[in-house]
């Protein structure tokens, strides 16, 4: 390379080295005013609502079973704007009464919330989901916690479950036991007159092994007059216990009909007489097959309609099968198809028609 060259190079090297050192100038200064932007979003940050609740726990300790827990929370707005709290979500179990849906700068709220022990038993911890608008925490859970105890056990289980057939009664024992001084149950009330419920002291065979106390046994009783459907009946007991005065025990389950219809309405939609060969079943069950109940026959109130009884099972379960022939006529069709059965309690079974004949 001449001497020339040589020198072009080095100037040229000069060159990037000095933009390179210009670049960098521009960059660090870029650096030092990118700060100035902060004062800015601190003013936003400061400006913006802030949730404090302290404690996010409350602890109620040990407390008798069926005993309601009351919590009250504090919420302070520590933040420049006014606090909306849109929700305050409970889990299972636990209710929220009431709380505070604005609280100004500076100011104070409250969230007012409730647990029903009356079926937990041991350790316990519920929450209520709290959402507001705070940028930063705009989700938040507040906990309450307990021990429950039972000074007064039911067991085998704390519930009377029933399926029962109309016109039959059926009964079920559960023991309620406690070492609290002072305990002699008495019924305080029943819910319903054909659910009734006797307390007697727990003979040998009645008793649960291995559990110290007093034991008592409640012969609960579903009455043959119980109406059709859910059975909802608890009873209350007054125990004597100051810290569980009272004990409810649910009574649930279901009365069945003696003979149960589906569907409960034949619907045969929108169909053209002749053409659409439409039929509907409709489905009878004895739910005591001991004493047999029989379809004798069937009919339609609606000119038009045939019916054929069809036995599954004589005496026990049927199929009824409801056809629309050519000489139904036109327009709506509303009506009852009639069973006739041998059963003197429901000699005649109705189930509405509905349909359109185009």
């Amino acid at each position: 390379m001449s001497e020339r060259g040589g020198s072009e190079m080095r100037q040229i090297g000069r060159l990037a080295c000095l933009a390179a050192a210009g670049l960098f100038v521009v960059a660090s200064a870029r650096a030092q005013k990118a700060p100035a932007a902060k004062p800015a979003a601190a003013k936003s940050s400061a400006a913006a609502p802030k949730i404090e609740i302290s404690p996010e726990t409350k602890d109620a300790g040990t407390v008798a079973k069926g005993q309601m827990v009351e919590a009250t929370f504090v919420v302070k707005n520590t933040g420049g704007s006014d606090l909306m709290i849109s929700d305050a979500r409970p889990s299972c179990g636990c209710t929220v009464a009431s709380f505070d849906k604005i609280i100004k700068p500076g100011a104070e709220g409250k969230i007012q919330s409730s647990v029903d022990t009356k079926s937990f038993s041991g350790p316990i911890s519920k929450s209520v989901l709290v959402i507001s608008n705070d940028p930063e925490r705009p989700q938040l859970n507040l906990f309450i916690k307990a021990m429950v105890k039972p000074f007064v056990d039911v067991v085998p289980q704390p519930f009377v479950r029933f399926s029962v057939i109309k016109g039959d009664s059926a009964a079920q024992d559960v023991v309620l036991i406690s070492e609290e001084k002072g305990f002699r149950p008495t019924i305080a009330e029943t819910s319903q007159p054909y659910v009734k419920a006797e307390i007697l002291p727990a003979g040998d065979k009645d008793k649960i092994p291995g559990r110290p106390g007093e034991q008592f046994k409640v012969h609960v009783n579903v009455q043959p007059d119980a109406p059709e459907g859910l059975l909802n009946a608890p009873i209350r007991i007054a125990t004597g216990v100051t810290q569980q005065p009272t004990v409810e025990i649910p009574v649930s389950g279901i009365v069945r009909p003696r003979v149960s219809v589906t569907p409960v309405t034949v619907n045969f939609g929108n169909f053209t007489a002749g053409k659409d060969p439409i039929t509907r079943n409709i489905i009878v069950t004895n739910n005591k097959p001991a004493v047999p109940v029989k379809v004798v026959r069937a009919e339609v109130t609606v000119p038009g309609f045939i019916t054929d009884v069809v036995p599954t099972q004589d005496g026990v379960s049927y199929t009824i099968v409801v056809k629309a022939s050519d000489r139904v006529k036109k327009g709506a069709v509303e009506g009852m198809v009639k069973l006739f059965t041998s059963d003197k309690e429901r000699a005649v079974i109705e189930i509405p028609l509905r349909g359109e004949v185009l």
